[in-house]
């Protein structure tokens, strides 16, 4: 398992609210807040830190190539998934895809506090089976 690929799977439904790019470094807010308020301290996103990237392309679902920082000028990009298992990755949007490549990602709370892969899996895990378990009670 690659937490630089399984991630965006995670962090489905999640939003590209804002992304800053320094050399080969992107950090990246992913606003989520049904899986982020389930974390002390309070908050509603997680920062997503990929660093030795040495490829970052947007390109919207007509094929029209643009920079993730002005898509997310026009609005904000919802994860939908990747079925990558290698780099490049090619994460889904709601208004197209993101293809990219790096060497490694960290996480953080939006409140600075780094925050392990696992922890946002088992996180996730949970809030799907709470989900579910409700789902089939109210048929």
């Amino acid at each position: 398992m690659d937490k630089r690929i399984q991630i965006w799977n995670v962090l489905h439904d999640g939003e590209i609210t804002a992304i800053e790019q320094n050399g080969e470094t992107l950090t990246m807010f992913v606003s989520i807040p049904y899986l982020r308020r389930r974390m002390k301290p309070i908050g509603d996103s997680f920062i997503l830190t990929l660093s030795g990237l040495t490829r970052l392309e947007y390109c919207d679902y007509n094929g029209k190539s643009s920079s993730l920082a002005e898509e997310i000028e026009i609005a904000m990009p919802e994860i939908l998934s990747t079925d990558s298992d290698a780099m490049p990755i090619k994460v889904n949007l709601t208004m197209g895809h993101l293809l990219f490549d790096c060497q490694s990602i960290s996480f953080a709370l939006d409140t600075g506090q780094p925050v392990e892969y696992e922890t946002i899996e088992k996180v996730c895990e949970e809030y799907w089976m709470e989900w579910k378990a409700r789902t089939e009670q109210s048929n």
